[in-house]
Parts: structure tokens; sequence; C-alpha cells
């Protein structure tokens, strides 16, 4: 019987570091591979810290086989006199209390990552074990800590050798009691934060070894330029030459660097002290009122729009193609949570957009950047003429284009739903399969009131850095467009493609392919196609990936699905059957169609992953790294990645 009296004892208080234990999720985001990774990041930047106090100029990170992480910097060292309030020492206070660090008071540091003071204490709370080095005071001082209680007080080691600089050292090994069974550390993420974090703090150089003894160095002397560089390899640019701004706005410092693709996607990357807010905020909001503003004056003056006619450029033509990035430094920055993805300072916002009002202007009058202005007004005003292009398109011819049930446009090959309003878009799922084989069990499978299948052939194109309009070309991504109730137009000599919300003919969007190295290929080329020239589907939730199962266990009653190998061994044990009851599935094709509707098509018993994008810029980058020219690093991060996945069920 459950207990109905609520007294004190129900009470529980969580002292120390016990909070973190009990709902990391409010201090790293959750307990998955992404939340993992946050144990490394929060060290790293109480390391990043020093550098921009002008004290440290290395930072190395070690990654072991079994998952021990070493991060040392050549910085000051953390103190580890005794407090004089707390009666412990420095050092053991940063590591063991929450809101406990050198970024409250005057002394420590004037611009910080770090500013809640949990970073150093949340990676030892979820830490199996964690150890601290510091030299510094011309001696050595260790501390170790198992589940972020200490082992005992700091220890004085050994006096220091000639030669040997100041600086800390941790290592620690992650507690896998707390976090999720197929979350992992994977090298590629660090290597791409890493370099990331190389671009936000000029000349700081990042060593990095990953589990299988390569050695990586990092290190940027253009900043953000570098990074948009870097993010525009594979794209097709509008100009050549990057805009780079640096300066300062009411005592706030500023970089800024920004470069025009013929693409059709907007990407700003934003920081605040270092650190990625993915989200955005009043930084980002500065910035793209003050490109509006001074590309509208900078047309004014060229004489390529008339402002007493009323023509202007919106804030949508100014970032159709635009890749940029925006970091700025502050005292007292007010981010979103713990994750820090979203900045709030209006004082932000003001100084962005004064600085860049300024600098962006003198730099489109320098007669040195005048081919590059020329450019750029060139793809902003493109990007308007386009857009009143489309808005001319009577809404007759939009409706014929996107009619729901009955458009004979429609691709042949496409098994759409049956004639059903009562049935709305948003309730239908259009699955894209590779091959007739797969296609045609696909359509005996599924629910054809609210279920389309459409099969490709092959392997899709890779439209990564596809020039604009030329993806459309080909007739598997023109069929993909054309079924989801888009349009192609041509507006001058440019063809555009049209998606809309309210002609979108379905609500979900089911990637289906077969579960080998093959099919993982057709579902990256896939999943990069929607990157790339429908990033609002992306962006709304609506594109998923079918996990078809690899093996069928036949059982006394039925039969088990299963989608690795680890998974089959852990089956086989508990079914107490053998190898002779398993089928390997080696495609769709092979699948009868009531084992393909119970594991793919049936809302009931299917598994579908949800393709999202939680954090932009790693997006960005991971599908530049997956799908771009170089196979060494796609193979390696492929391979890597495989099991970091979170299935809905």
């Amino acid at each position: 019987m459950a207990k109905d009296r609520y007294s004190a004892a129900d009470i529980r208080v969580l002292e120390g570091l016990e909070p973190v234990r009990v709902r990391p999720g409010m201090y790293i985001g959750g307990t998955n591979s992404r939340a993992l990774h946050h144990l490394i990041w929060e060290v790293v930047d109480n390391a990043v810290d020093e550098a921009l106090a002008g004290r440290c100029s290395t930072i190395r990170t070690v990654m072991d086989e079994n998952e021990v992480i070493t991060i040392s910097d050549d910085g000051r060292g953390i103190p580890v006199d005794i407090h004089p309030e707390q009666g412990v020492s420095a050092l053991e206070l940063v590591f063991t209390k929450l809101h406990a660090g050198g970024k409250f008071g005057d002394g420590g540091y004037k611009v910080s990552g770090g500013l809640h003071g949990v970073g150093a204490s949340v990676t030892n709370a979820l830490s199996e074990w964690l150890e601290v080095e510091v030299r510094r005071d011309k001696h050595l001082w260790s501390q170790r800590y198992q589940r972020g209680i200490p082992d005992g007080p700091v220890q004085e080691v050994r006096p220091l050798t000639k030669g040997e600089g100041t600086g800390t050292t941790v290592r620690f090994s992650p507690d896998r009691t707390i976090f999720d069974k197929n979350a992992h550390l994977s090298p590629i993420t660090v290597q791409q934060r890493l370099r990331e974090k190389s671009f936000l703090v000029r000349n700081l150089t990042f060593q990095l070894r990953t589990p299988d003894g390569t050695e990586h160095e990092y290190r940027s002397t253009e900043g953000l330029a570098d990074y948009v560089h870097e993010l525009n390899e594979s794209r097709e640019i509008a100009h050549p030459g990057i805009v780079s701004l640096s300066g300062e706005s009411g005592g706030i410092p500023i970089e800024i660097a920004l470069q025009w693709t013929m693409s059709a996607d907007d990407r700003v990357f934003s920081f605040c002290n270092v650190v990625n807010t993915v989200d955005g905020g009043a930084h980002v909001s500065g910035l793209r009122r003050a490109l509006t503003r001074v590309l509208n004056q900078a047309a004014y003056d060229a004489g390529r729009l008339k402002k007493d006619k009323g023509e202007s450029l919106d804030a949508k033509d100014v970032a159709d193609g635009l890749t940029g990035a925006v970091s700025v430094m502050l005292e007292n920055p007010q981010f979103e949570g713990q994750t820090k993805g979203r900045l709030n300072n209006q004082e932000a916002q003001t100084a962005v957009a004064a600085f860049t009002g300024q600098a962006l202007s003198e730099w489109l009058a320098d007669k040195a950047h005048a081919d590059d202005a020329k450019k750029i007004l060139d793809r902003v005003i493109l990007a308007r003429d386009v857009r009143l292009a489309k808005a001319k398109i009577s809404k007759k011819l939009r409706n014929a284009a996107t009619s729901i049930m009955s458009d004979s446009n429609l691709p042949g090959k496409l098994a759409d739903t049956i004639d059903n309003p009562a049935i709305p878009n948003s309730d239908r799922e259009i699955f894209i399969v590779e091959g007739d084989s797969a296609g045609g069990s696909a359509k005996q499978a599924r629910d054809n009131a609210t279920q389309a299948i459409l099969p490709i052939r092959g392997k899709i194109l890779n439209v990564l850095g596809a020039k604009n309009g030329k993806a459309f070309d080909n007739t598997e991504v023109d069929s993909i467009l054309v079924a989801l109730g888009g349009r192609k137009d041509v507006i001058g000599a440019t063809l555009v493609a049209t998606l809309e919300e309210e002609h979108l003919r379905y609500g979900k969007v089911v990637i289906t392919a077969d579960a080998d190295a093959d099919g993982a290929h057709i579902a990256n080329l896939l999943i990069t196609l929607f990157h790339e020239l429908f990033p609002d589907l992306l962006a709304g939730g609506r594109i998923f990936l079918a996990r078809p199962p690899l093996f069928r266990i036949a059982l006394k009653d039925g039969a088990m699905y299963v989608h690795t190998e680890e998974e089959l061994k852990e089956a086989l044990k508990a079914t107490k059957r053998t190898g002779d009851h398993v089928t390997r599935f080696k495609g769709l094709g092979e699948m009868n169609p009531d084992q393909l509707r119970e594991t793919v098509f049936d809302p009931a018993t299917r598994r579908l992953l949800q393709i999202s994008i939680e954090d932009a810029a790693e997006a960005a980058k991971t599908v530049d790294l997956v799908m771009g020219s170089n196979p060494a690093p796609r193979r390696a991060w492929l391979e890597e990645t495989a099991g970091d996945a979170e299935v809905l069920v």
C-alpha cells in the first residue's frame, strides 16, 4: 500500500556533488554521447580560460583506448594554498564544490567561458575516478577522487625539476554507471571541437593524441577567417575574399568573418568567450540587423537599388547563402542553461550591431575589396530577384504544380497514398527506398492510406557543393523534390527549386536503406541531400531513418528481430536459441511483406531514428567530413559513430 504520510523524513538533502550524479541532465544536458563529451569540454574550457588570460600557450588532450582522458596545459596551475574561508585547499574546492572557481571575483579571470564555476566539479562528479596534478609554487601537487569524493587531502609530491614549467594536468575515466550503454567518446568529435577552439583563440596550440596513437595539432593565425574558409571548402563561393572584421565596441571585443556562397542555406555560427552558442542569441541578432542595413546602403550607393522607389533588401536576401561566424568576449555573459546554448546579453546585440555597421561599411568602401564588394552585392540582389519572382508566381500555377493527389507530373515510380481528403498531409509518410526489389516488397508491406513509396536507383547523387540548382538536373533528386510537393522555376538564368510548407505532401520522410555498408552509404547521401537542399525539413524534425533489423531469431511462439551483432549475442543467450535459429537479412528485398511491415512500417513495432540538427555547427562540419572528397576521415568517422544513435520506438 502506498505511503500516504508526507513528513520531514521524506525530504532528501543532496550535498556536495550528489546533485550532479542524481540529475546529470541539469548540468551536461543528458547521459548520451553528446553529454559524455561535455566532461572533456569542461576541463578544456578551463584551460582555454588560462589562454584568454594570456597565461597558457598549449593545451594537450590524450584519449586512451580504455576511455581514460588526460588534459594538460602550461598555464599558471590551479592554486593549492588553503582557502581563507573554507579551510581546505583551493584545488579541492575547484573539484568538489559547485560554483567554486576563479571566475567570480576580481583576481581570477576577466573573461571566461566556464562562468558558472561548475565545470571541473561536474567532470569530477561524473567520473569513476579523477586525478589532478598541479605544477606551481616550485612543486608538483596532486589529489585523487573517487566519484567526486577525495581519497585524501592535496599532496605535495616533489619539487619541480629544472626547466619543468607550471600548469595543470587532469586525468579521468567517465563513470559508466551514469551514462547510456551506447554512449561513447568519438575521437573525430574531439578533433572537430579542438580545431574549432583553435579558430577562436589565435595562436593557441591544441594537441591531441587519439586512441590509435595518431598525433594531431591545431593552431590558427587568422582566427574566424580560417574557420569560414574551412566551412566553405566544399561549396561554390560567390566571392573569393573573406570579410574579416575585428575590433571593439562598448568595451566588448568582437570578431566577425563572412563569406557568401551560391548555396541557398544560411549558416551563421556564434561564440561567446570561446563557447559555441549553438542557439545564437543577442550577438547574432545584432549581426543580422547590421548586415541588412549596411548592404542596403551599399546597394543604394552603387545605384543597384532605388530607395525612392521603395526597393530594398530584406533579411532573407542578405542571409541567402551566407556562411558567417561572430565571436564576442563578455565579462558577465548571460546564457540560457549550463550548456550555454543562447546568449541573452542585450549589450552584446548593441555592440555587435554598431561595430558591424561601421567596420563592414568601411570594408565594402575600401578599393582593395572592390571586386569582392561587387560580387557580394550581386549575390544578395540575386536573392532578392529570386524572392520577388517567386512571389509573382500565381497561386493557380502553384496549386496546379502541387495538387495533393491527382498531379500527373508526380514521378511515375511513386506509389502514392490513396486519395482520401479526410487524411491530412501531416499524417502521411513517404518512404524513400533503394531499388525496385525493395520497392516491391515495401509496396506490399505499407499502409497505402498513409504511406507512400518512392524507389530510387542506386547510390543517389552526392549534392555536397553542387552548384545552385544543378542538383535538380539529376533524375533521382528531381523525383524527390516533385514527390514532396516542390517545383522548379527558371528565374532569369537561375534554376530555383521551391518546397513550401503549405504544399508539402507528407508530414514525415523516412529514409529506408539496407542494414549494411551500402545501405549506410545511401542513407548518408540522402541525409546530405536534405541537409543541403531542404534544411527546413531537417530543422522541422520531419526526416527519419528506418532501422530495419539485421537478424531474425525464430522462437517457438514467433520471432525476435535484432539490429546488431551485440544484440544478437544477448538475445540468443536470453532466449536459449542457437545460430541455427537465426536468419541474416542481406537487404530489404529479402524480407517478406509481413516481416517488413512489422519492422519498418508498423508504427507500433518499428524503430525510427529522427534526424535532427542539435548543433548546427557540428552538423555542417560532419556532413562535409562524411560526404567530402577526402575518403580517409570519412571512413574513420563512420567506423567510430556507427553505434552512436538514439532510437525512437
